[in-house]
């Protein structure tokens, strides 16, 4: 079973694919380093503060702060 969540949510080592990216103004952005639809993303790991966080997509290490994760929804495996 497949759950909908903000990119924000993943945790380290969890794995997500990307549904869809939220209107913001970092939108064509986003899209430029590889945030489509159908793309996965793993979160790698959070700040000390717990922002931001790096996400590995495209083979390519990312950070985001978390007010612009909150704009990309992701598909998960549910947890059992």
């Amino acid at each position: 079973m497949l759950e909908i969540s903000t990119l924000s949510d993943l945790m380290p080592d969890e794995c997500g694919r990307i549904r869809e990216t939220q209107s913001t103004p970092l939108t064509k952005r986003l899209s430029e380093l590889g945030f489509v639809p159908g793309r996965e993303v793993r979160c790698l790991f959070t700040g000390s503060a717990g922002d931001p966080r790096a996400y590995l997509i495209r083979e390519t290490v990312i950070a985001l702060r978390r007010e612009t994760a909150d704009h990309v929804l992701v598909e998960k495996e549910a947890k059992r």
